[in-house]
C-alpha cells in the first residue's frame, strides 16, 4: 500500500497550486518540448473509458507522457464511495501498466489551478493537453467555478499553460461539442481546444455506473481493467471479512 501521508502533507501545507507524484513515468517527459496529457477526474472508480480516452488521446496527439490526476479538494464533487487511499491505488494499479504513465495528487481542484501545479512539475516548454470529456468541458466555462475571480481572465490564463482534448460523452455527439464551442464565451479559445472521437462502447460508460452494478452484485469486468478489478475484489473481500468480524 503507498504511503500518501507524506504527499499529503506537502500539499496541504502548500498556498500555491502543487502536485505530489505517486509515481513518475519511467519512460516519460525528460526535456522541454514534449507534449503531455492529463486526465483529472475523481476515479471513483478508475473505468475503461477513462483509460481508453487517455490511449487514443496519446495515439492522435503524440503524447509523451499521461499524468493521472487526483486533487485532493473536488470543486464540484464532496463524498465518494472510495477512499482517496483505494482511488489512489487503483490509479497506481493502472499506470504501473505503463511505462510512460504517472500518478500524482493536486493540491487545487479547479482547472486553472492544476494548470499552475502542471506546469511547475514539469520542464518549461511542455505541451500540456487536459483530456476530457464533453461534461466536463462545460463544467470548465460555468461561472459559479470562479467567484473569487473573473471567468474569462482565469481561463486566459489557463489557455495560456494548457490545450484541451475534449472527448463525446452520453448522448453528446462531436457535433454538439463545436457547437458548445462557437458560444461567445468559449469562441475565444476554440484554438485551443481539440475535439476527439469517442468509441460508441464508452459513451455511456462511469464510475457512477460501475458504482451502482457494483451495489446491485452485477458483473463490473467490461467497465473495468483487469488490475482495478482485482483490486475491487481484494477491497470488497477485506469488507466482507470485517463485517462478518473474522
Amino acid at each position: 500500500m503507498v504511503d500518501l501521508q507524506p504527499i499529503l502533507e506537502g500539499l496541504t501545507k502548500s498556498d500555491r497550486p502543487k502536485l505530489g507524484f505517486i509515481l513518475r513515468a519511467p519512460n516519460g517527459i525528460s526535456q522541454a518540448g514534449q507534449r503531455l496529457g492529463v486526465f483529472s477526474g475523481s476515479f471513483n472508480p478508475p473505468t475503461v473509458a477513462h483509460v481508453r480516452m487517455c490511449e487514443h488521446a496519446q495515439r492522435q496527439l503524440g503524447l509523451h507522457e499521461i499524468l493521472l490526476l487526483l486533487a485532493i479538494v473536488n470543486v464540484d464533487k464532496t463524498q465518494f464511495d472510495f477512499s482517496l487511499q483505494e482511488r489512489a491505488e487503483m490509479m497506481l494499479a493502472v499506470a504501473q501498466e505503463r511505462s510512460d504513465w504517472s500518478v500524482a495528487l493536486c493540491s487545487h481542484g479547479r482547472f486553472v489551478e492544476k494548470a499552475k501545479a502542471v506546469a511547475e512539475a514539469y520542464p518549461e516548454g511542455t505541451e500540456v493537453w487536459f483530456i476530457v470529456g464533453h461534461d466536463t468541458l462545460v463544467r470548465i466555462f460555468e461561472p459559479r467555478f470562479y467567484s473569487d475571480m473573473p471567468m474569462h481572465r482565469a481561463l486566459e490564463h489557463f489557455f495560456r499553460l494548457a490545450r484541451l482534448a475534449v472527448f463525446p460523452r452520453g448522448s453528446t455527439d462531436e457535433k454538439a461539442i463545436r457547437e458548445f464551442l462557437s458560444r461567445d464565451e468559449v469562441k475565444p479559445f476554440a484554438d485551443r481546444i481539440a475535439v476527439l472521437p469517442n468509441e460508441p462502447s464508452l459513451l455511456w460508460v462511469s464510475s457512477t455506473l460501475v458504482r451502482q452494478k457494483l451495489k446491485q452484485g452485477e458483473p463490473v469486468n467490461e467497465l473495468v481493467l483487469p488490475s482495478v478489478l482485482k483490486f475491487l475484489r481484494s477491497s470488497k473481500r477485506a469488507a466482507d471479512e470485517n463485517c462478518n468480524g473474522r
